[in-house]
């Protein structure tokens, strides 16, 4: 537990969290991960683990609609990945 410190909330101080981050995603004709870069170095994806699809907040102005792929790659990590549909940009979400 956290004591509260009643100081004051600066806005310029928050951040949120676990923000999906850019990254560079070489897919096969099927659309399917086949390589990431991950801090400058190209993995090769062994296994696609799992995929799924959301589509939210398709009344706002800027809906969401993703591609997830739970990826195994050629070094042992797993990591989730997902294509932004709408403006065709891939990200690595984070936990």
């Amino acid at each position: 537990m956290v004591a509260h410190t009643r100081a004051a909330t600066r806005a310029h101080r928050l951040r949120p969290l676990n923000q999906p981050r850019p990254i560079r995603v070489e897919a096969g004709e099927s659309g399917e991960p086949q390589a990431v870069v991950l801090e400058r170095e190209r993995l090769t994806v062994a296994a696609v683990q799992d995929r799924w699809r959301i589509d939210d907040e398709w009344w706002r102005e800027r809906p969401v609609s993703r591609l997830y792929y739970l990826l195994l790659l050629e070094d042992g990590q797993v990591v989730t990945v997902y294509q932004d549909l709408i403006g065709l940009r891939w990200a690595r979400q984070a936990y």
